[in-house]
């Protein structure tokens, strides 16, 4: 694992943005938690390896911090480095419908509303705080939740999908990361045409980043987003596919040379270097490299208010939908 402090990340976004891939291929050695099946696909087919998948998934978030629990006291930190969520807003829906039916009876004889809530507050509270305390990345993806109003009819912005209004805020707030994934026609990256969108003055929507690597439109590359920053990550390879490192720099160095991804990328292609899909993953990797390299080379008194690479727009902000209730 890192010697950098553990990091805790959000990805929330539309289905079928990547999210997953890019957390699995962000921490390939993290365990992950999720729909077995989903998970095996995802990583196979994108990625072209098998991650450890936990069997027996938590259900709920009571069942997650016991898993941290189970990790801590088994000194498994080092062995995964990093625990993967996937689909966190439905474990966080199954926790509320099991607080709910056991939700302790008030003197009316009712049911108490505001248990389920009171819970969600202080497992996801413990959950962020276990996670830190034992030093393990966490990356939780979720489903997104479009900006409406709460229980006192006040604006609520879009975000991680939460059952709890208040909670779409406050979950960011503990994070060190939070990006919705969007679409991106203009990304470079020819196998997806996707970015992390971080704008921290859109009240539409709940982003940010505590490394000052994000911008309105990131690349979709959690793992290089890390190693741009200035914390010290150096998020592991897979053993056997250290290479994936060179082959990355050399596409971003030839990018910001003038040359064209997708004749990088078949260039490299002709290489013996082993599963195609290894391949691609260095390439994108490089890609998402130079872009972040070019944003970088901005000095601080820059005002300018995009940045190209290879005469794509780099910084084109991705316009938000409209706020649904």
């Amino acid at each position: 694992m890192s010697i950098a402090p553990p990091i805790l990340a959000v990805i929330y976004g539309k289905p079928k943005r990547g999210k997953t891939a890019d957390a699995i291929a962000a921490f390939p050695t993290a365990l992950c938690v999720g729909v077995p099946s989903n998970l095996n696909f995802i990583a196979q087919d994108v990625l072209g390896f098998a991650p450890a998948i936990h069997p027996e998934p938590p259900q709920t978030l009571p069942e997650l911090i016991l898993l941290l629990d189970q990790i801590e006291a088994q000194n498994l930190q080092d062995s995964y480095g990093a625990l993967i969520i996937d689909d966190a807003t439905h474990i966080c829906k199954q926790s509320m419908l099991e607080w709910e039916d056991n939700a302790p009876k008030g003197r009316s004889g009712k049911k108490d509303r505001f248990y389920p809530y009171q819970q969600l507050n202080r497992h996801l509270l413990q959950l962020a705080g276990k996670a830190r305390h034992i030093g393990l990345h966490v990356v939780m993806t979720f489903h997104e939740r479009g900006a409406g109003t709460n229980a006192m009819d006040q604006f609520s912005p879009g975000g991680p999908d939460v059952p709890s209004r208040n909670q779409v805020e406050t979950i960011p707030s503990w994070c060190d990361i939070n990006v919705r994934a969007v679409l991106n026609p203009d990304s470079p990256d020819p196998w997806l045409r996707a970015a992390y969108y971080v704008d921290v003055e859109d009240p539409q929507w709940v982003t940010g980043d505590r490394t000052g690597v994000c911008w309105d439109t990131t690349p979709r590359n959690l793992r290089e987003i890390l190693r741009a920053s200035r914390g010290g990550y150096q998020p592991p390879r897979l053993q056997g596919l250290e290479w994936q490192d060179e082959v990355a720099d050399e596409v971003a160095c030839r990018m910001l040379a003038g040359e064209a991804p997708q004749a990088i990328a078949q260039d490299i292609s002709k290489r013996d270097l082993g599963h195609e899909l290894h391949v691609r993953w260095a390439c994108q990797d490089g890609i998402a490299r130079a872009m972040l390299r070019k944003r970088r080379e901005r000095g601080l008194f820059d005002f300018s208010t995009s940045a190209t690479v290879n005469g794509r727009a780099a910084a084109t902000a991705a316009p938000p939908p409209p706020p649904t209730a």
